[in-house]
């Protein structure tokens, strides 16, 4: 990670605008994650920082190149982040993972495809598990689950669905799920994949706000626009469910990048 003070305030910014109701003690699950910048931190790591003392992160994805990268991280500074090297799914199965040319766009080969992303032409069989059994092997205590960000490439709404147990014993929860991305990767059945999992969540007692990322004050003008100088109004993009239960209301602020 790049040292700069500039990247360091964004990193930090960025991580109390994402994961605002994640406080010491709490539980964080991250479900996908990419290792593939040398700027910015991972949202692994941004999410580790917002728990303070007696913290814990579960850290899930099938590349063992993101996880060789994390644990060089874990090892270093001596972080309480638990890697499990898996995919999610609704049932346990093996598939073969297509591997981007960075890691953020590795995919299963049976999730519909992408045209912007490049692929190369490696591909790894991985073990895919509902992330109730995943949790449940872990032995950790439910109730200090408070936040849960999925972003595994088109498997988010087969994430959920394994994830009946957890509905049930985490009733104050937060959750931010990547959703209505262009193409046939955000398509379930025909349907946007977003008006799935929003109808899914709130059959599980959320409240939520779905946010396409060029609509983000955050994203869509400060980092793409103001930083990056991308202008992204009327190119495809993804979106963002971000998902309340509990006591773990939304925020007015809270937003992705």
């Amino acid at each position: 990670m790049n040292d700069n003070i500039l990247v360091r305030i964004y990193n930090r910014l960025d991580g109390f605008l994402k994961f605002p109701n994640l406080r010491k003690g709490g539980i964080g699950i991250q479900v996908g994650f990419d290792l593939g910048s040398n700027n910015l931190t991972p949202d692994v790591i941004k999410m580790y920082t917002r728990t303070g003392h007696n913290r814990l992160i579960i850290a899930i994805d099938p590349d063992l190149l993101n996880h060789e990268k994390l644990n060089q991280w874990i090892r270093a500074k001596n972080l309480s982040i638990r890697t499990v090297q898996k995919g999610t799914n609704s049932h346990q199965t093996t598939e073969k993972l297509i591997q981007g040319t960075r890691s953020s766009y590795n995919k299963l080969e049976i999730i519909p495809g992408d045209p912007s992303p490049s692929y190369t032409n490696t591909y790894l069989e991985v073990t895919l598990g509902t992330l109730d059994n995943i949790v449940n092997e872990l032995t950790i205590d439910y109730s200090r689950i408070k936040h849960i960000n999925i972003s595994n490439n088109g498997a988010e709404y087969n994430t959920l669905l394994g994830m009946e147990e957890l509905f049930k014993k985490c009733p104050d929860l937060n959750l931010t799920v990547i959703s209505g991305r262009p193409f046939q990767l955000g398509q379930i059945n025909h349907q946007g994949d977003y008006e799935v999992i929003i109808d899914h969540l709130s059959r599980k007692g959320f409240s939520f706000k779905y946010m396409n990322i060029r609509d983000s004050i955050w994203w869509g003008i400060f980092n793409k626009l103001l930083i990056k100088r991308t202008w992204i109004v009327n190119k495809p993009t993804f979106g963002v469910i971000m998902g309340s239960r509990g006591d773990r209301k939304l925020k007015f602020y809270q937003s992705y990048s």
